[in-house]
């Protein structure tokens, strides 16, 4: 039999290893030092480990129930290899070592909080530095899926990320050093997708146009007229920003119990655009 005193040293070898592989083991969830709901909008600023700042805003074309009470917004900062971020990254996407923040956006279910459309998110920090030869990237992830990309805008300021979404979850700054047609390519294929998937919800006429349109787009894109795509994307923008909520399903619920369908085809729409503008 062992020792005590060598039980106690390998119990606390053993302890120390799994806590290496545990995923988020050690990551603090951090609260905001300020938060703000007003006007429906949301702004937040955090002061976390590692001397790094974080400023977040939400921003909503219409919401109920926008307050403290109903939502929960956090920090972590992980480790680049955590595997809550390597186990859910595309292919050719990294997290950034200078800034490996994970921002979760929880509203609280059965507590009243919806809003219409596609809601708008940035990230702002002084951590990093803009530049356009660089591609950090806006990110998000529901329910533990595979990180996307959603961004709509980056600019300096040192750093500031935009990105719109249909729904709530995680958000990160990742590196996307995929080629430029790839993440076009998969980000029309996500849109499809959302078109098909929810075909049953919208009304025949909205159905066909919306899968004319897409095939236009598709098409612009294998004879390589970025320029037709991007008109065709423009006009897809034009025809859900001008559909109203009685006609496709524009609201998304804390409950979950919505597909917020409009919102959803505007986010994936506003982020190919952004693509093809950078081109």
């Amino acid at each position: 039999m062992k020792a005590l005193p060598d039980l106690i040293r390998s119990s606390l070898v053993l302890c120390t290893f799994l806590l290496c592989f545990i995923p988020g083991a050690g990551a603090q969830v951090i609260t905001p030092n300020t938060i703000t709901f007003s006007n429906h909008q949301v702004q937040a600023s955090f002061t976390l480990p590692s001397s790094l700042d974080l400023a977040v805003s939400l921003e909503f074309d219409q919401a109920i129930g926008l307050h403290a009470a109903n939502l929960s917004l956090t920090a972590q900062v992980l480790s680049p290899t955590d595997p809550r971020i390597v186990d859910r990254l595309p292919s050719s996407v990294a997290a950034v070592s200078g800034f490996p923040v994970l921002v979760s956006v929880v509203p609280y279910p059965q507590q009243g909080f919806a809003f219409a459309g596609a809601a708008n998110i940035e990230l702002y920090t002084q951590a990093l530095h803009y530049d356009p030869n660089i591609a950090w990237r806006l990110f998000t992830s529901h329910d533990g899926e595979t990180f996307e990309d959603i961004t709509t805008l980056t600019t300096a300021g040192s750093y500031r990320a935009r990105g719109s979404t249909g729904r709530f979850s995680d958000f990160i700054i990742l590196l996307d050093s995929r080629a430029p047609q790839a993440i076009i390519r998969h980000k029309v294929q996500r849109l499809s997708d959302a078109i098909y998937d929810n075909q049953d919800l919208l009304p025949a006429p909205l159905s066909l146009t919306l899968d004319t349109l897409l095939r236009s787009l598709q098409t612009a894109l294998l004879l390589l007229n970025n320029q037709a795509a991007l008109l065709a994307t423009d006009e897809l923008i034009a025809l859900l920003e001008n559909t109203s909520g009685s006609v496709i399903p524009d609201v998304w619920r804390a409950d979950g119990a919505i597909t917020n369908v409009r919102g959803e085809l505007l986010a994936r729409l506003y982020t190919l655009r952004y693509s093809l503008r950078t081109l």
